[in-house]
């Protein structure tokens, strides 16, 4: 194949954005259901609606994909505006919330059957985190309930599900008329119920503010009771197995004898725990007993509901994913001896969504970096692997950049982690000494990360001719608890810093030309943006924005209720209104908005316009700001996109918009 030598701005990537959006979206939440594997599947050309959709299992290979979910149903739900898993496949029956209408909605698992609404149709209540009785009567889920004033009331909620239910009822026809009521209230926040095997018990994770949920969480249990028909909490059996402030708790699930497995990390001094990372715990009701010791972390943040990195299978075998030095992998855990060894034959470096199948086996997903996103299962009996789904691939191997893990030394004498994607395409070379431009990518959260997963928008730029500099900075997760809450009271300090420490270290290894670092981000990753560009305005020629943060005090007049307390440990202390709003406040000191006048970078910025984490006047208060100041910027706003844009148009036009952006600033720079 003619390759032809060409400056790296002038090369052409073998992806077309509308292309590398018009792709499947990856499988979500897989499962096995009475002999078909169920995904759940994203649809951009729908205007980001999410299918449960479903192939049947013939040994490794699986048939033609159904789509269960009809026309007019969205199974999504908006809690804590991230959401996660809406659904639950039990009984012969999907069990999911439709965002559509706001309504709890059974389905049989057949082409033919039609959702039937358990609930009736109501935009103030939200529903997620479903678990089915051992006995199929209640339906249990985390509710949250929005209010015009103050804080959406948040609960635990059950709803009867029993005899005198019409599954051929029309949804629009036939609305159910039962209604949920409380099981638990009183806290903030409320994820993960699980109930027992036999069905006398209900775990669940509760926390409050100022907490984020991966800061400080509760386990707690209770006795589960029936009267009269209606299942209640049993208050006097109320129980803390494990958590605190300084301790988190995530992914409960139940062994087949109700011995109760969590994943751990953090300092529960009430109940003498300790754990550097996430680790697992198993409670038997008396005591609780550790399980995994090592550098690896099994659990991660909650973000949203329904993540799943082990299964139990049986009492005596955990099979679980394990993050070390941020790649995935899968392991097995004999529960009584103590022993994890990795599974020799899985290759992919980034693991979830890891669900049990039988006595024996798990499915998840699973990519690698020359792999998009597939389902994979384990069979702990056969130490077999199986492909069961596998994504066609939009590159040539030659076309994809090999990544590489970077530790990078900070200018405080500690350190960071990053991938660094070298510019790939076989049909271009660069002439020899010529360095590429460099994109820096900054994840959000902060409390996120990013892995080495075949990611093609990041495979775009590289096939564009630019080296790729994905950072995960201080407070990151995947290195362990220290690393994680090392960004408490940093936040928009060292974050910056480590951003700015991995640039320069590769433009030092002479990896990027040192004209043209480009960097961009989102939400979080946008106010890294803004600070780095304003922090360290000599390092960088370009930047853009997507939905970010510029001032933190109008961040904390409108976000949601789920981050309405984040600031407090991530500046070091509360908000207090007015008074924040002036010199000396972190939250005007380290708020981008007020250092604009350093900025020397021109900026594109992108904002959805039903944004309720980063409302958009935060984005329209930023460009008012760039205009008084004469700074050049283009501001795209789209109508109907929330946090993280979803459909296909706005996907494709962003891209298209922001690539031609920084190819003109970088060639204007040049004619300079």
């Amino acid at each position: 194949m003619a390759t032809e030598t060409v400056s790296f701005l002038q090369w052409q990537s073998s992806l077309e954005p509308r292309q590398l959006y018009s792709q499947p979206a990856a499988p979500q939440y897989p499962a096995v259901h009475e002999e078909y594997l169920y995904t759940l599947e994203q649809r951009a050309a729908e205007g980001g609606r999410s299918v449960l959709v479903r192939q049947q299992l013939d040994g490794a290979s699986v048939s033609k994909k159904e789509t269960l979910t009809p026309d007019g149903f969205n199974i999504r739900s908006r809690v804590h505006e991230y959401g996660g898993k809406a659904f639950l496949l039990a009984d012969g029956y999907a069990w999911f919330f439709n965002d559509t209408d706001s309504r709890i909605y059974k389905q049989k698992l057949s082409m033919e059957a039609k959702p039937a609404a358990l609930t009736q149709e109501n935009d103030q209540q939200l529903a997620i985190d479903f678990q089915l009785s051992p006995g199929s009567e209640y339906l249990i889920f985390i509710q949250e309930q929005l209010v015009e004033e103050g804080e959406n009331k948040n609960t635990i909620s059950v709803l009867p599900v029993f005899a005198g239910f019409n599954e051929s009822a029309e949804s629009d026809s036939k609305p159910s008329t039962r209604e949920s009521h409380v099981l638990l209230s009183g806290a903030d926040f409320y994820a993960n119920p699980i109930i027992s095997p036999d069905g006398k018990q209900l775990a669940w994770i509760e926390w409050n503010h100022p907490q984020m949920p991966w800061d400080g969480s509760l386990l707690k249990t209770a006795n589960l009771q029936t009267q009269q028909g209606r299942i209640s909490i049993d208050a006097s059996s109320i129980q803390v197995v494990a958590g605190g402030t300084e301790c988190a708790v995530n992914q409960l699930q139940y062994s087949p004898s109700s011995r109760l497995f969590f994943a751990l990390d953090g300092f529960d001094a009430e109940h003498s725990l300790q754990a550097d990372s996430w680790d697992l715990f198993a409670w038997d009701g008396r005591a609780v007993e550790r399980i995994t010791e090592d550098d690896g972390e099994y659990g991660e943040a909650h973000w949203v509901f329904g993540q799943q990195r082990y299964a139990v299978l049986g009492e005596e075998r955990i099979v679980a994913i394990r993050t070390v030095d941020g790649e995935d992998q899968l392991v097995e855990i004999d529960v009584d001896a103590g022993v994890v060894s990795r599974v020799g034959n899985e290759l992919s470096t980034s693991l979830s969504q890891l669900s049990k199948t039988g006595s024996d086996s798990v499915i998840y997903a699973a990519s690698s970096f020359s792999q998009a996103t597939g389902v994979h299962g384990y069979s702990v009996k056969n130490s077999d692997i199986r492909q069961y789904l596998s994504a066609q691939p939009l590159l040539d191997r030659a076309d994809i950049s090999v990544p590489i893990h970077l530790k990078v030394a900070s200018s405080d004498g500690n350190h960071s982690f990053a991938w660094y994607y070298p510019p790939t395409n076989q049909h271009y070379l660069a002439a020899d000494g010529e360095l590429p431009p460099l994109l820096v990518m900054v994840h959000g959260g902060p409390t996120s990360r990013c892995d080495s997963a075949l990611n093609y928008p990041r495979q775009y730029w590289t096939g564009r001719g630019f080296a790729v500099l994905d950072i995960n900075h201080r407070g990151s997760t995947a290195y362990g608890r220290r690393y994680r809450q090392s960004l408490q009271g940093q936040w928009g300090i060292i974050d910056s810093m480590d951003v700015a420490d991995a640039v320069t270290h590769v433009i030092q290894q002479g990896l990027a030309h040192p004209q043209q670092i480009c960097i961009r981000g989102g939400s979080a990753g946008g106010y890294v943006v803004l600070r780095a560009l304003t922090l360290y305005p000599d390092l960088f020629c370009a930047g853009a924005c997507y939905y970010g943060i510029a001032n933190l005090v109008t961040l904390m007049e409108f976000t949601h209720k789920f981050e309405a307390h984040y600031l407090d440990g991530l500046l070091g202390e509360p908000y207090r209104g007015a008074a924040s709003d002036q010199p000396g406040s972190p939250y005007y000191d380290r708020s981008p908005l007020h250092d604009l006048e350093s900025l020397k970078s021109p900026m594109i910025i992108f904002q959805g316009l039903e944004d309720k984490v980063v409302p958009p006047e935060l984005s329209r208060e930023l460009v008012r700001t760039l205009q008084n100041r004469g700074v050049y910027h283009q501001y795209i706003e789209y109508p109907g996109e929330g946090h993280g844009f979803r459909s296909l148009e706005t996907r494709v036009d962003a891209l298209e918009k922001e690539a031609k952006f920084f190819s003109e600033v970088i060639a204007k720079s040049e004619d300079t």
